[in-house]
């Protein structure tokens, strides 16, 4: 049965409401107003309830994730850039935890923010905490199946992180800015801007499996975690590190991060 010529246009004209509906809610455009049936108040009017109930839930969520960086630059800043950053970078996800990421690279070129050049490797270091906490899970890693396999093909074997693993290098002292502007921090509140730059670990503490801890480590640490990360082997992996330091304890940083949940399993490159 052919279809008729006003049933063929419904989805072009939904696409087109909804396409203007958006734009009401993100920019203010009222062109959306047109096509929505009047109340017990103007279609306008409903527009405007709806677009401020969307607005203070984006900037709800931004809050919530970067409690940092609102603690730094106070509430007119924050929801400023905040309203900005939602007009540029629109939800594009029916799931929350996952607007916002691109808050580092907008704060970069916020023309606000120019005096304040570590904010934007503090919102990396907020998003890599909110990513690890929600981040899936992975069974431990299976001393037993190392066993297995013969000493000499160890270094042919790729481990892999486990999927809450964030690497974060900065020059500024992030980790501290991010500590003492915790609800929990009763200390003092000195940063100390000629500290050196620092290599961050951030994943899930093991022995819960919900708390999400950030780390210092070494440097030759750092770039062995994200050579694995890169799908090195495990040989590849110790030479980048060893480069770096050639007294760098690679048994015990392999061990350690395996008891510490951070490496989980591993593939063999020779089957």
């Amino acid at each position: 049965m052919a279809s008729l010529p006003h049933m063929r246009n419904e989805p072009r004209m939904l696409r087109e409401t909804q396409t203007a509906f958006a734009a009401s809610l993100i920019a203010g455009d009222s062109t959306a107003g047109s096509r929505i049936r009047a109340g017990k108040l103007p279609s306008a009017r409903r527009l405007e309830i709806y677009r401020h109930n969307v607005m203070s839930n984006l900037r709800g969520v931004l809050k919530d994730i970067y409690p940092v960086i609102f603690a730094v630059v106070g509430d007119a800043f924050f929801l400023h850039a905040a309203d900005q950053f939602i007009l540029t970078h629109p939800s594009r996800s029916g799931d929350l935890n996952q607007f916002g990421g691109d808050w580092s690279a907008f704060l970069a070129t916020y023309p606000h923010a120019t005096d304040l050049p570590y904010l934007p490797d503090v919102a990396t270091l907020e998003w890599a905490w909110h990513e690890a906490f929600h981040a899936r899970d992975a069974p431990a890693f299976e001393l037993g199946r190392l066993a297995g396999i013969p000493a000499e093909e160890h270094g042919e074997l790729r481990f892999m992180l486990h999927p809450a693993v964030r690497l974060l290098q900065s020059r500024f002292p992030i980790l501290r800015i991010w500590e003492v502007n915790q609800a929990s921090h009763a200390g003092e509140m000195v940063v100390d801007w000629d500290s050196p730059a620092k290599s961050l670990m951030i994943h899930r503490d093991v022995a819960d499996g919900v708390s999400v801890l950030i780390d210092q480590i070494s440097d030759p640490g750092y770039a062995f975690l994200q050579a694995l990360r890169t799908c090195a082997t495990l040989g590849e992996a110790a030479t980048v590190a060893l480069d770096i330091d050639a007294t760098f304890d690679l048994q015990g940083f392999l061990l350690e991060s395996v008891q510490s949940g951070v490496i989980v399993d591993f593939v063999r490159e020779r089957l």
